[in-house]
Parts: C-alpha cells; structure tokens; sequence
C-alpha cells in the first residue's frame, strides 16, 4: 500500500503508524538486543554507586550472620564480577573501550568511504550514499553509548570544559563530536533534501569538509591512545592513526555487505553495489594485512591474546579475501565485521598487557606506577558478563536509531 509523503523543512517523511514505526521486526530485535543491555547497565552502576564488594574470607568466617552478602560474594564469582568497582591503573581501558573503537570507527570509516566515493564520482554512490551514511553514524552513537558506560563520573566532562586541554586527545574528543556528529547530519540531509539546487551547488564543499573533519577524528583517535602512557604497543605503533582508519575500513565494508544482503536484495542495484563493495574490501584486505607486518600486534600471538589474534587474522582478513575472490560478498562481510571485533580487543587489551616503554629514552618507566610489583605475567582481566550485555546493547542502540530513521525518511530509497 502506498504512504502518503508529508514534506518538512526539504525533506520527505513517510505517514507511517506507531507500529510500523516502532513494532517492526528490526526494532523488536533491537529492543531484545537493548534489553540485554539495560541489565548489565542497571547492574554495573549499581555495583559501582551503590555497592561495596564483600570480602569472602570474612563471609566464611561467620557465613550464618552475613546469609545476604554471602549471595552477593556468590553472585560476584559467578559474573566474574571481580575488580569493576574501582577501573585498576593497570589495566585501565577493557571490552568498553575495544567495543567503542569497534563501532565507532568503522562506522566513520563507512562515512569516509561514501564521502570517497561521491567525491570521484562513483555511480553506485549516488544510490547508496544516503542509507551507507545513516548506517555509519547510527552505529557510531551505537559505539559513543558504549564508552559512556566507561565514564567511572560523569561530571567529570564538566570540568573537562571548564578547563580546556587541547595537548590531550581526550580532552580534543570534546570539540570534535560537537563538531562531527551534527555535520554528518548535514551531509545526509543535503544528500536527501528536495533541494537539488542548493545541495549540487553545496556537493563539494560538503564533501571536502567531511573528508578533513573524519581525517582529524581518526588523528585524534590515534592521539588518545599514544599519548596514554607508558604502553608500548600504543605509544610506538607506526602511524596510529592510519590503522585506525583502515581497520575501520574493514568493519565498515562489512557493515554494509550486511546490510545490503537484509535490506537492498530487490534494488535493481544490488549487483553493482556489492561489486563496488568487493573492490574496496579486497583493496583494504591488502593494505591492513601489509600494515600488519610492521604493526607490533604480531607480538601478541601467544596466549592470552592467540585467540584474538588468529582470529583477526583468519576470520577478518583470510576468509573474507577467499570468499570476496569466490564473489560471496554478504558472507565475506560477515567475516570481516567478526573478525575486527577480535582486532579491537586484541589492540585493546595487547596494549593493556605490558604497560612499560621506554619512550623517554631512560629505561622502561617505573612498575610503581601501576601498582605492580613485577610482570612475570602479563596484565589481562577477562571482561565480565555485565560488561558483555552491555556491548550487545550498544548494538542493538546502533541497529534501533538506523530503522527509526530508515522508517520516517526512506533512506534505502534515497537516490540523488
């Protein structure tokens, strides 16, 4: 049945009703997807506002006085809930983080690739580029949810505006996202309005600008990890910031192969869509592979990080290159946004493992630092369930924001 279109301030909006809006199939799976993680949110800030960790050696002492707390000792071992009250100095950023520049940056990675290729001109991007954009900045706030859940105070962001620290990424992060989130809207807006006039005149401009703003968010990006210190692996990985956008590259390709096979299979574009999407898949396949070799990651192979690494390697660059060879392209993608997953944890984490360097040129820096008295072994803390429930609603808050859009404005069907 056809919708009836109301216009609005250049744009087309679909007269759509509260359950088709709201009560579809993709949403009811993302709220089951949000469901799981509003328990590990409601869990997490409990444990950190409102709860004092038990000391078990106690409980086992005098286990009839203390029935209660001995339930919560029970529930912490079960939920490897150990050490998430207070973020330890030694290994200060986990999954949160990993999840964070998992979604984030391969959701700008897919922004750049759309700005790309409108910029030299390619065909397919003037069908596509409304619903690949929207895609990468829904799973981009999918990704800002996540590191959110990290923040031990909130408040604190006040006074990173108070007190402006620009020779800090983090602090950089601030202006950025005022700056990128909205103008990405921009950029979707003027790809969809009905103002065809205005926005061929403003194509360019627009284009250039989203290339040099994404440029300066991956740069930044880079920025807060080296200058995290001491941890070797982020202080001296070559060009930091290039990896980033390219491994991003990588999930970005993936998202989009895996939308295209749920939601474009019945475009008379389809087929040239995911050709474009190959191309540019085996194209970064090679160059992350070639970055690889020089990247430090390799030294990460054994446990607890030969999981994450052979399954980057293998699930995310090897099986994708074969299976975009052998042209089954959704599949491929599948792999790849798997696969970079592992990639993230692995930078994550492999950062988090040896947290010494000798940056300065004076020996590593010291262990007291960190509160550690040797590194015998490496530093690694396995996340715990509530942390994973919460990295499966960051998900889901990602996949619900793109179909409430995708519902009211038609980005699917948003040629230009």
């Amino acid at each position: 049945m056809e919708r009836s279109i109301k216009e609005c301030c250049g744009l087309n909006f679909k007269s759509v009703s509260f359950g088709e809006l709201f009560l579809n199939k993709t949403m009811l799976v993302a709220y089951l997807l949000l469901a799981i993680g509003v328990i590990g949110w409601i869990q997490i800030y409990s444990l950190r506002f409102g709860h004092h960790f038990v000391n078990t050696m106690d409980l086992v002492k005098d286990a009839g006085a203390h029935a209660g707390m001995m339930a919560e000792a029970l529930k912490e071992q079960i939920f490897n809930m150990h050490h998430i009250e207070e973020v330890p100095r030694q290994e200060p950023w986990g999954i949160f983080v990993a999840q964070y520049t998992y979604l984030l940056y391969g959701g700008s990675a897919l922004i750049v690739l759309v700005a790309l290729a409108e910029l030299i001109g390619l065909e397919i991007s003037h069908k596509a580029s409304a619903a690949l954009m929207t895609l990468g900045i829904s799973l981009a706030l999918g990704g800002m949810v996540s590191i959110a859940s990290d923040w031990g105070n909130p408040i604190n962001l006040y006074y990173m505006i108070l007190n402006p620290q620009p020779q800090s990424g983090m602090w950089l992060m601030l202006p950025l996202y005022a700056v990128y989130i909205p103008f990405t809207f921009v950029e979707i807006y003027f790809l969809m309005t009905n103002k065809r006039e205005l926005a061929k005149k403003l194509a360019l401009p627009l284009v250039v600008i989203g290339l040099l703003i994404d440029t300066a968010e991956f740069y930044i990006q880079g920025l807060l990890f080296q200058l995290n210190a001491p941890r070797e692996l982020w202080v001296d990985f070559p060009s930091l910031w290039i990896y980033f956008l390219l491994t991003g590259m990588l999930s970005g390709i993936g998202f989009a192969l895996i939308y295209a096979g749920l939601a474009l299979k019945e475009k008379s574009w389809y087929e040239e869509l995911k050709a474009t999407l190959r191309k540019a898949g085996i194209a970064v396949i090679i160059l992350v592979a070639a970055y690889e070799t020089i990247s430090g990651l390799g030294s990460l192979k054994e446990a607890p990080f030969s999981t994450m690494y052979y399954g980057y390697i293998i699930i995310g660059l090897v099986l994708p290159l074969l299976l975009f060879l052998a042209k089954q392209d959704v599949l491929a993608g599948l792999l790849m946004a798997i696969g970079t997953f592992a990639a993230r944890e692995l930078f994550v984490y492999g950062g988090n493992a040896e947290p010494m360097t000798n940056r300065f040129g004076m020996g590593p820096e010291a262990f007291s630092t960190y509160g550690i008295a040797d590194l015998e072994k490496v530093v690694y803390e396995s996340p715990h369930t509530m942390e994973i429930l919460i990295i499966i609603g960051c998900l889901g808050l990602g996949i619900a924001i793109f179909k409430l859009l995708d519902t009211l404005l038609d980005v699917s069907n948003q040629p230009h």
